[in-house]
Formats: structure tokens, C-alpha cells, sequence
């Protein structure tokens, strides 16, 4: 039986001795210390001894911790009296691990000790007291690390993550654990669907977690969030015609006053003289930000702009997506690449799978973008053997009172839906950024994944969503 030395004094020592003799251990022996009686704490078990003396006292201390005790603790208010208490422990041993509860700050020749490891009661408490706030997270402190790694967070009506599959989310350097539906605990499993007021629980990577909860919570209106708050226009006027480069701000202008974006920003290199460059110099906006570089004369300074803008959708034109869409796919953002009408003249928004894109982990995103500009949905789903067409449609559906859209879903089985769709050019095309965009493929347009045949729609307007990691 191993022996732990407990020093205790003040009201919080009470509490936790309550506490510790409820979940004892019969494995250890608990030899309590304190300068006050504790016998109305009525603890009365074998393997529970205490001990009235001052610990402050070196002597009197060293003649009741003889032997080989495993743990030193010490749960004192007064942090004086601890301090000194800590100086005798470790003249009794150098080693022994020492746990000590902090109700003041730490001084740092303190932590210098390699054996030993301070709880911060003030920190305990602020976090209990933030967990009974609405919309915190709930962090487990007293399990692993207590640094965050477990986390509880209820899913909000209004959430991105609500009537998604499990397979659906891609859970990189973080895992849902547990799922807590009404009274019920449900484990996870690809199959399973999130709902409104589930509450899960999560384990990872706590800068991770931090995010995980803020897409949890995220609700809708809220694009183009969560890759960023900011929209970014990127024009050269050198290797952009003035009617390219006029269209461009004209579809910027009205993007931002749809959007729930907090800036526009437009970055123009190779400025000439002009109307475009007038109308620019003449935006009285401060919400909107026109950047004339006469420095810089490439698009080299495109990655570190997003970075530094906290640009959430960057714009550009059909010939410059082609041109380096290589480039927009490493930086992970959204692009919206205008088409040969306004924006103003899109009518619907358009989904054309055939189940082989993660459709659904971009579904928030996609119907968050329709309803904020005020057009339909109609998603279009190519696939004869029907392997996903339940889930797809279940999930959709479930997102129509939320989303407040009445989305069209059809099924053609028979025939590819592009084809139908290549005569219009008032329709915004939702595209998954993956790699097979990036790479040139000769035999894309026989592939049964509709996805890499996006260039049929190309004088649409196309959103191109990069896949979640």
C-alpha cells in the first residue's frame, strides 16, 4: 500500500478532503496534516490517518513523514505557510513528486522543480464559470492534460454541422468521441447523421478543437466564413482587357453588397490610366479597400495577401482561373471565377454530382452563399446505381427549413445533367477544388465524376470550394 502525504488547511481543503474520501482508493494509505482539528469532516476509514501539528514546523514535520511516501500534496489558502510547508518537503526528499494548489501567483524560482506541478484553483474556477455561459466551450479539466484536448460542445440550431453524416466530416488531428442525443449515447459511425442540440463530445489537438467549436457554432450568414471574413479581387491591368477588368469590379461591388463579408478588398497591379482606374480612385467606401500597387507587376503577392487580409473568397476572371488555378489551389480559399453575364443575371445555384465529391462537408457553405444572394438551388445527382442518392437526399432536405431554400434535387439517371445545363450561362456552379481540377486529365470528359467536367459550365459563374482536410 502506497503512501500519499496530504497537507490541508483552509475551507478548499475541506472540500477536497470530502471529496477525496468519497472517491479513496484502497490502494494508497492518506495520511492527512493540518494545524487545525478536522473532525467534523467525520472521515473515518482505515486507511485514512490524521495528524494535528503545524506544518510550518521542519521538525515536526520530519518526525511524522518517515519512510517512503509516492506523492506530497498540499492544499493550503495562505500562501506563505505553503511556501514554507513546500521548503520542508523538500528537505525531506528531493525527489518525491509534489502536487500544490495555487490560490495565488507562482513564484518563478518555483518552477525550476522538475517534481512538482501547480493547480491553478483561480483558473479551475474562471473555466467552470465560462462552461455556464452560452455558446463556450466546455473543456475537461481534470482528464488527461486538462490543456484542452477534450472538449463538449452542443451542436446549434442554425449550425454548418447540423444533418451531416459522420463521413462526411473530415476529422483530421481531432475525433468525435461520443455523441449525446436527448438521454441517449450514441456511438460514432459513418453512417451516423448530426443533429440539431446533439451535443459531442471531442478529442484532439486543442488549437484544433478551438476551431472545431467556432465551425460548430457558426451559423448561417455567415459565408464567406469560415476560411475568412474578407473578399479579395485581384486585377492586373496589363494582362486583363478594360472590359475583363471593368466586369471584374462590377461583379466585386455586387458580391459585396450581397455577402455578409466584413471588407472587399481589390489589389490592382500594373495600374494605367483610364476609366476602371478613375472609378476605382472614386470608391468612397469604408468597407471597401482599393490597393494600387506600382511596385509589383505579378500576381507573386496574391498568398501572402490572403494571409495577411484574413480573406475568406477571392474573385477573379475565366481566363485568369485557367491561367493559374494552380495557384488558387494552394491556398485553400474559395474562388469565385465570374462568368460572361453579371452576377446580377444569375437565377440559380447548381450542384452536379455524382457522389463522388464530399458534396455534403461543403453543403452549409453552398447554401449559406444561395440564400445570401436571394437565388435557387437545384442539385442535380448522376448516378446510375443510386450507391449515395439516399444519404444525399436525406441530408439535403434536412436543410431546406434551415436554409429557409427550397432545394430542387433531381435524379438523372439516364443522362449526364451537364449536357442539359451547357446552353445557360445564368447559373452559379458549385465546384469541389480538388486536385483533379489542377490536373490536366485528356479523358476528363468520360469520367463518371462530373466534377472533373466543370469546363462544360465554364461561362458560368463557378464557386470553386476547396475540400476540407
Amino acid at each position: 500500500m502506497k503512501k500519499i502525504l496530504v497537507i490541508a488547511d483552509g475551507a478548499l481543503s475541506k472540500h477536497f478532503l470530502r471529496r477525496l474520501f468519497e472517491n479513496r482508493s484502497n490502494l494508497h494509505h492518506y495520511m492527512v496534516v493540518s494545524k487545525n482539528s478536522l473532525s467534523d469532516l467525520n472521515i473515518n476509514a482505515e486507511n485514512f490517518s490524521f495528524h494535528e501539528f503545524d506544518p510550518t514546523s521542519k521538525s515536526k514535520l520530519s518526525v511524522a513523514v518517515q519512510g517512503y511516501f509516492s506523492q506530497f500534496m498540499i492544499v493550503c489558502d495562505d500562501k506563505d505557510e505553503s511556501v514554507e510547508i513546500y521548503k520542508n518537503l523538500r528537505e525531506i526528499s528531493k525527489t518525491t513528486d509534489i502536487i500544490l494548489c495555487c490560490l495565488w501567483s507562482v513564484d518563478e524560482w518555483m518552477k525550476e522543480d522538475r517534481h512538482i506541478e501547480f493547480v491553478d484553483a483561480k483558473e479551475i474556477l474562471a473555466s467552470r464559470l465560462i462552461h455556464h455561459l452560452p455558446d463556450m466551450p466546455a473543456y475537461a479539466d481534470n482528464i488527461g492534460f486538462g490543456e484542452g484536448e477534450i472538449m463538449e460542445v452542443k451542436v446549434p440550431i442554425g449550425s454548418s454541422y447540423m444533418y451531416r453524416h459522420l463521413s462526411q466530416i473530415q476529422q483530421r488531428k481531432w475525433k468525435i468521441a461520443l455523441i449525446y442525443r436527448q438521454n441517449e449515447i450514441i456511438l460514432p459511425s459513418p453512417s451516423v447523421m448530426i443533429r440539431p442540440n446533439d451535443t459531442l463530445l471531442t478529442v484532439g489537438d486543442p488549437n484544433v478543437l478551438r476551431n472545431v467549436f467556432r465551425s460548430i457554432k457558426r451559423e448561417k450568414g455567415q459565408f464567406p466564413n469560415p476560411f475568412g471574413n474578407n473578399i479579395y479581387t485581384f486585377i492586373d491591368m496589363k494582362k486583363m482587357s478594360k472590359q475583363r477588368v471593368a466586369k471584374l469590379i462590377e461583379d466585386s461591388l455586387m458580391l459585396h453588397s450581397k455577402l455578409n463579408n466584413k471588407r472587399l478588398i481589390i489589389k490592382v497591379v500594373n495600374p494605367t490610366l483610364g476609366a476602371n482606374l478613375r472609378l476605382l480612385k472614386s470608391i468612397d467606401d469604408k468597407n471597401i479597400t482599393v490597393m494600387l500597387d506600382y511596385f509589383v507587376n505579378d500576381n507573386s503577392h496574391i498568398a501572402g495577401d490572403t494571409a495577411n487580409y484574413d480573406i475568406g473568397l477571392i474573385v477573379t476572371d475565366n481566363k485568369y482561373f485557367f491561367a493559374y488555378k494552380k495557384l488558387f489551389y494552394q491556398l485553400f480559399i474559395p474562388v469565385l471565377k465570374i462568368g460572361t453575364n453579371s452576377l446580377l443575371d444569375i437565377n440559380e445555384g447548381v450542384i452536379v454530382t455524382s457522389g463522388d465529391e464530399n458534396i455534403e462537408s461543403q453543403s452549409a457553405v453552398i447554401l449559406d452563399c444561395c440564400s445570401q444572394m436571394g437565388i435557387g438551388m437545384k442539385l442535380f445527382y448522376y448516378d446510375s446505381k443510386n450507391s449515395e442518392e439516399k444519404a444525399i437526399n436525406e441530408h439535403f432536405e434536412s436543410l431546406n427549413t434551415l436554409f429557409e431554400k427550397n432545394i430542387d434535387i433531381q435524379n438523372a439517371k439516364d443522362k449526364n445533367p451537364l449536357l442539359e445545363l451547357s446552353s445557360r450561362t445564368d447559373l452559379l456552379h458549385f465546384v469541389s477544388f480538388d486536385e483533379s481540377i489542377v490536373n490536366f486529365n485528356f479523358f476528363r470528359f468520360l469520367s463518371l465524376n462530373l466534377n472533373k467536367q466543370y469546363k462544360t459550365l465554364s461561362e458560368n459563374a463557378q464557386l470553386f470550394i476547396p475540400i476540407e482536410n
